[in-house]
Parts: structure tokens; sequence; C-alpha cells
């Protein structure tokens, strides 16, 4: 046996020993397993290359070579093949782009072998299967980085005024959000008193919440604004009934018996409770709501705003920053859903108070714990579900508010451990009940769209499959079944109200999925416009321009049917007014860009239909009023593309509308209104300066924004001398307060106040040429670009200047460069000369 343990000491193949010592080897002595399977102590089969290595990737190989035993030259090796595998998709990148056709280099067939398969000794069969089933040709590689180099930066538009102040508005702001972000517009409003509030109870209400109100006076006068029970359970039945599709409910049995009864029993004056307090701040709220959509009342009525002064006084009897409920966290949230659809200015300055309003909502939620399951305190199931109720209600409206500005959200679900409630039975006045499934689908998709902004919409860009992969998440999601058509004969308890609500729950499903699409798209869509006029449905992200269309279209026809069957609701929400304009801008994009692909003439019939809306309801919308020019000058450039009377100028590249689509911007404004300072006197001085002081209308501390209306202030005379002291407040008019919680705006007034509302007629004023954004533009004939300080020499007003910069449109490149795929849908809409 000595003799076969020298033998065994012999070199082995791949160790070191040469060929030569393999070939003398005695024909008794052949290994009946490879080299490889004896080092890893495996089973082999006996072929050549074996299963064994074939698995593991080394079949070249077999039966003779084996791998180092050692860790390290293995990890180098790998580290090598990588970082040359990025230099030659690189390499073939750069080639790419400075080719004007197909180079030699690029063909499929010249990359159809990897360089190892080349460089093989071994050319069989196995090697090259096993090659090709773990290792990517640079070609495929190649393509694969490019699907991931071609990412969206657009961060939205930040606007920097010359007092230092400065607002942001992200890549899914609203388009109307969009248009005045560069400047500061007067509210389109009126001068509507408050005919039942002194100016001592304003003033009140203009503090913060968090600061106790112990004016008796005050407090008497909160009271008997309070209507009858009559009228009180008339605003409740309409708050419940158009809660079904507007707000979230509460449950009949809670308003009537803990609110209504509560507050209206007697003694009525013993208001010392904290619940007493939130629940009437609660029950004032639900007042406002009721009066917003009251159709006896006219649209933004002032008794709307005066129930919303009431609740903000009634909370500040027991400030709920120190003395947190539920009554009061679900006032407040009802308060910042009453600023959004009572604002009907061009500056939306209510809408800005609700996204503030609302993360102040958020940080009283976490005070209480609400972003935790009660079942974590051993909570009864009733006290769980109320508090998962509330909470979800301002996950939601948190999320879209901040969708809308194209904001962060304020939640984070990773710190969130509440489940969603299941739909309860809310009674109806007739004895029936509906549920709220409606409410709890809307809760649900919250989440999911949660989830799409943090990762389409965040500070790190993604990719186009990415995006593919949220929109078919969104567009899978299956939608509420009470929206679903009755089948059959309808039940005889049916009415016309049950019509009106499935049809706006309709309408609401399909903006809140739809404008989704648009969003992710509408990026893609301009580059697909940019880079292939002639047919962009064969470009690459082709998909996404078929995907925008079909949104587009069911955005206006849920809208169309809506407007139909609830004219009057849908007049008073700014919400399906604001997406059909971005809808507008998006068909006329498709038209300019591309008159003569098959989707021009089907986009310039739905333009039309946009405009046929907008225009039967100027005299009855206010939102469709201030809207109005912009859809006719978006109409007119559509059909003058489709005719061919203007050419078109692919030089002329409006950054304007550029930023409109949310792509990255900084905006300084110039020129300003600029607000009073009280001048330097002497000490001498002091008592003109301190009755001057009285009657600033330009006081910082009444004024903190510096903000100053025009038409006001031609009304103010600085030399007047002061109104007389009166013994009794006056009626109060709103505008010597600054509301601070609703408008940025203030302005005094010796003789009392004047609250900015909507006028009741809601014809075109004259500040609203101030408000024409595209007018310098869409005027051009021949793509000729008017000088911007002609224009502004020729407004009536100053107006801000817009410093941007527009890039140029490269010639010749096959694959643009991040730099252009930076822009936003709105990068092509500038094409449009707005």
């Amino acid at each position: 046996m000595a003799p076969l343990r020298s033998n065994d000491k012999e070199p082995q193949a791949g160790n070191g020993g040469d060929s030569e010592s393999r070939q003398r080897r005695k024909p008794g002595r052949v290994p009946v397993s490879c080299a490889e399977c004896r080092r890893l102590k495996l089973r082999c089969d006996r072929q050549v290359p074996c299963e064994s290595c074939t698995k593991r990737g080394c079949a070249a190989l077999c039966p003779d070579g084996s791998l180092p035993t050692t860790k390290g030259p293995k990890v180098k090796a790998a580290a090598e093949v990588e970082e040359l595998k990025e230099k030659v998709a690189s390499l073939e990148a750069a080639l790419r782009a400075l080719s004007q056709g197909t180079h030699p280099l690029l063909r499929a067939d010249t990359n159809d072998q990897s360089p190892a398969d080349s460089s093989s000794p071994s050319g069989s069969s196995g090697r090259a299967s096993g090659s090709d089933g773990n290792e990517t040709s640079p070609r495929d590689q190649e393509t694969l980085n490019e699907d991931e180099e071609e990412v969206l930066d657009a961060f939205g538009t930040l606007t920097l005024g010359n007092r230092g102040e400065a607002r942001f508005f992200g890549q899914t702001s609203r388009t109307e959000y969009l248009i005045h972000a560069p400047e500061r517009l007067h509210p389109f409003v009126n001068k509507v008193a408050l005919p039942r509030l002194s100016s001592v109870t304003v003033n009140e209400a203009m503090k913060e919440l968090d600061a106790f109100c112990d004016n008796e006076a005050v407090g008497e006068e909160v009271l008997s604004c309070m209507p009858s029970m009559e009228e009180a359970l008339r605003m409740c039945d309409i708050f419940f009934e158009n809660s079904k599709f507007l707000w979230h409910p509460l449950p009949r049995e809670y308003v009537y018996t803990e609110i209504v009864s509560f507050l209206y029993q007697p003694p009525i004056g013993e208001y010392c409770h904290v619940t007493k307090k939130h629940a009437l701040a609660l029950l004032f709220m639900i007042f406002a709501l009721a009066t917003l959509f009251d159709m006896k009342m006219p649209p933004y009525s002032a008794e709307a705003m005066e129930y919303y002064i009431l609740a903000r006084i009634a909370l500040r009897w027991a400030p709920p920053t120190y003395d947190t409920t539920l009554a009061a966290i679900q006032a407040m949230l009802y308060m910042a859903q009453y600023l959004e659809m009572s604002d009907c200015e061009p500056a939306h300055t209510g809408s800005h108070k609700c996204w503030v309003q609302t993360r102040h909502v958020c940080t009283l939620g976490f005070s209480i714990g609400l972003h935790v399951s009660g079942c974590k305190w051993r909570l009864d199931e009733v006290a769980t579900a109320k508090r998962g109720r509330v909470f979800w209600q301002i996950f939601t409206q948190d999320t879209w508010n901040s969708f809308g500005f194209g904001r962060p959200p304020n939640i984070n679900l990773a710190f969130v451990d509440c489940d969603i409630p299941k739909p309860e039975q809310i009674m109806a006045s007739n004895g029936t009940s509906w549920s709220t499934e409606y409410h709890v689908w809307t809760w649900q998709f919250a989440k999911l769209m949660h989830t799409v902004m943090t990762a389409a919409f965040s500070a790190k860009s993604t990719t186009y499959s990415r995006i593919i992969e949220l929109d078919k998440r969104i567009r899978d999601f299956p939608d509420p079944p009470c929206i679903q058509p009755p089948t059959g004969p309808p039940p005889p308890n049916a009415s016309a109200s049950d019509n009106i609500t499935r049809t706006m729950q309709a309408l609401f499903v399909t903006l809140m999925k739809d404008t989704t699409h648009l969003n992710l798209h509408r990026s893609y869509l301009s580059q697909a416009l940019k880079d292939c006029s002639e047919d962009p449905l064969r470009h690459k992200y082709g998909a996404s321009v078929m995907i925008i269309y079909r949104s587009v279209w069911r955005i206006l026809n849920a809208f169309q049917s809506a407007r139909r069957i609830a004219p009057d609701i849908t007049a008073r929400i700014t919400l399906p007014w604001s997406h059909s304009l971005s809808c507008a801008i998006l068909l006329c994009l498709i038209i300019t860009r591309v008159p003569t692909s098959g989707l021009a003439n089907p986009a310039l019939i739905e333009l039309d239909k946009i405009c046929e809306l907008f225009e039967e309801a100027t005299n009855t919308s206010q939102i469709a009023s201030n809207n109005i020019h912009v859809l006719r000058k978006l109409r007119k450039q559509a059909h003058a593309a489709i005719s061919r009377v203007i050419a078109e100028d692919a030089a002329v590249v409006c950054a304007e509308l550029d930023r409109l689509g949310g792509r990255t911007q900084l905006l300084h404004t110039v020129n300003e209104l600029g607000f009073g300072c009280y001048p330097i006197v002497r000490r001498d001085d002091r008592t003109f300066v301190s009755r001057q002081k009285e009657r600033s209308v330009f006081e910082t501390q009444a004024n903190p924004n510096g903000y100053v209306q025009g038409f006001v202030a031609e009304d103010q005379h600085m030399d007047d001398p002061p109104a007389p002291p009166v013994a009794n407040p006056p009626a109060y008019d709103a505008s010597e307060i600054d509301f601070d919680f609703m408008n940025d705006v203030a302005q005094h007034n010796p003789q009392g106040c004047v609250l900015q509302m909507v006028p009741v007629d809601f014809g075109q004023g004259p500040n609203m040429q101030n408000v024409d954004w595209i007018q310098s533009f869409l005027e051009m004939t021949g793509g000729a670009q008017q000088p911007q300080l002609q224009s502004q020499s020729q407004s009536q007003t100053t107006q801000p200047q817009v410093q941007v910069q527009v890039a140029a449109d490269p010639q010749g490149a096959t694959v643009p460069t991040p730099a252009e795929m930076d822009a936003t849908w709105q990068a092509l809409v500038a094409q449009l000369g707005i």
C-alpha cells in the first residue's frame, strides 16, 4: 500500500500539476469523479461536464480543472468584471449618441457572443449554456442601464420675493396654483358684510387657537348667533346628505344626542365643560359646511363664514393645544375642509391655509396617539373605531392636500399602527340607512396614494419601469361597489338623491385615480411629443401617451355626467374644474405638437367639450369664471394649429409652462407692491406718530405678510382724521382685520371691516386682466416673441417679473440627455406659446 500512498501525493489537476504528470498516471488510477467534485466532496455523475459543475456555472473546468479555494481572487475578479461592464456600457452609450445611424459595433450580431465565449479554449455547448444562463451581454446590460439613467428631475417651483418671502409648489401641484405662483395677486372678491358679528368678535377670532378667550361679551354674542332648533336640524340634514361624497359624516345619533340635544337643552348658557365647548365648535362647523352647500343660499355666503368664525371662538374657550379631544380635532378637520371648499379666489389663499390647518390637525392627532390602535391600551371596540375613523380622515386629508401642492406629506406610514375601520351604517332622515363604504375606500386608496407619492415624487427620481409598475397598481385597485349602477328595477324607496350620490361618488373616484395617472405620465408625454412629432404612440414612451389620453377622456366623461345630474353641486366644487383645466392643457398640447397624428382631431373634440362646460357655468360658478379666459385662448390656439394658420416655431419655448408642470425652477419676483413702514421721526413727533399708528393700513402687526390690495388702498387717506369713538361696536365688516386664519391680506377701515368674499355677479371684473398669465404669448403670430419689458409697460399695474432659464432644444441627438429629460409635460405645453 506504500506505493499507493506516494501516488496520492502527486499534484492534482488545477492545483499546480502539469499536463505531463496527469498523462503518466497508471490506467488503474483514473479518478471516477471530476476534480471540482472531489475538492468540494460532491457526488459526481461521471459525465463530462458533470451535473454539479453545470449547475455551479463551471462546466468548462470539468473534469480536470478546479476553482481556487480562497475567496480573495474570486471577489477581486468579480469586481473587475463589473467595472469593465460599466465601462463598456458607457462607451456604447457614447457611441450611440455620436453615431447618426446604427454603428456596426452596436449591431445585435456583434454583441450576441460575450468576450468570455470568444476567448474560451473550449467551444462546447455546455459552457455556452452555462455562461448565457448567468451573465448578461453588454447590449442587454446597456439597455437596462439606459432605462435606469433616463429619470426625471422635476422638483417644482420655488418663488423668492424681494422682501425675503418664499413659497414652494411641487411637481404635482394643481394647475391653478402654479399659474399664480410667481405673482402676488389680489383676490377676486367683493365687499360682503358680516351683519351678525361685531368688530370685537372678529378680532377674537383672528387670534391663534392656543390663546384663551375670556371675553364675556364675545361669549354672549356667540351664543346669540345660534340658530333655532328647527333651523339647526335642517342644516344637519343638509350636512348628512352632502357627507355621502364630500366629507366623512358623523353618526347621526352622535350629532343629535350628544351635540344638538346636549347644547340646546336648558340651561343653554352653561358651557363650562370642555366637552361642551368643543361640541359647540363642532356644531358650528357642521352649520358652516351645510350653509356652503345649501342651495337656498347664494354660493360662498357670508353666513357660512360667520359660522366658521364662531367655531374658532368656541375652540378658544378651551384651546385644543392644551385640552385635546376628538371633538376638537374633528372640528379643526372640518375647518380645513371648509377653507378649501370655500376658496374661490384666483390666489387660492384659503387652500394654502387649509394645508397649514391640516398640518396642525396632524400634530394634535399625534399628541393623543391616534396613529396607534386603541387596542394597545385595551380600549373597547367603539372607542377604538372612533379614534381610527378620525385618524384616517386626517391621513386622507393630509395626503391629498400635500399631493395638490406637491409638498411632502406630514404622516409617515412607517409610524402608523392603526387599522382602517370597517364601514358603518348611517341613518337617514327618512328612516333608511346608508353605508360608509365609499369613505372607507377613499382611506384605502389614500394609503396606496401615499406609497405612490413616496416612490414616484420623492427627492430621488424614479425610473420609467417603476412608473409603469405604480400605474398598474393604481389601475388594478378595485372601485367601490357603491358606484356601480344598479342592475334590475330600482328599489321602491329610491330617490333622486341616490342617483346624485352615486354620480358624485363615481366622479371623485375617477378624479382620484386618473389624476394620479396624469401626474405619473405627463412628463413622459412631453418627451414623447418632443422626440416623435409624427406619431408619439410609436415612441418608447408611447404607453404614457395612451394612458394620459384615456385618463383625460374618463375625467371629462365623468364630469359631464355629474354636470347633467347635479349642476348646482358641481358649480360649487373646485376640484373637478381644476382637473378639467389640466386636461384642457394636455389636449391642447397634443393638438399643437402633433396636429397630423390620429389623436389630434379627437383631442380637439374633447377640448371643445371642456370649453362648452366652462362657458355654460360662467354665470353660476365662480371657479369656471376665474379660468374661462384661459380655456378660450387654449381653444383658439388648438384650432389654429389644426387649420395651420400659425406655423409652429420650435425655437420658441416658454419656461413658464415648463414650470407649471413641476420642473425645478427658481423664480425671483421683482417690482412687487411694497408695504409701508413707519418713518423715522424725532422724539418730539411721538404724539403724531402715535395717532398715525392707530389708522395705519400697513401696520406690520396687523398685516404680517406685508401684502397690500390696490383697490382698497386707493380708498384710504392717510391724512384723514380718525373716526370718532362710538359707544357700541358697529356691525362688523371684515377688511379692517387681518384674517390670519383665512387671508394674507388685511386692511384697516375706521368705520368697520369688510370681509372679502366672492361677488354675487360672476362676471369678469376689471382686475381679471391682471391675472392673464398667457396674454403676452398666446397673441404671438409666427413665433415672434414679444419683449418682456414691452409687455410689462402695457400693464396697468405693476406685474412681477419671472427670471427663468430656457433649455435649448438639442438637435440630432438620438438619446436625450438628463438635462432634457428633467422637463415635465409643461415643457411641451410651452410650444403653445402660453
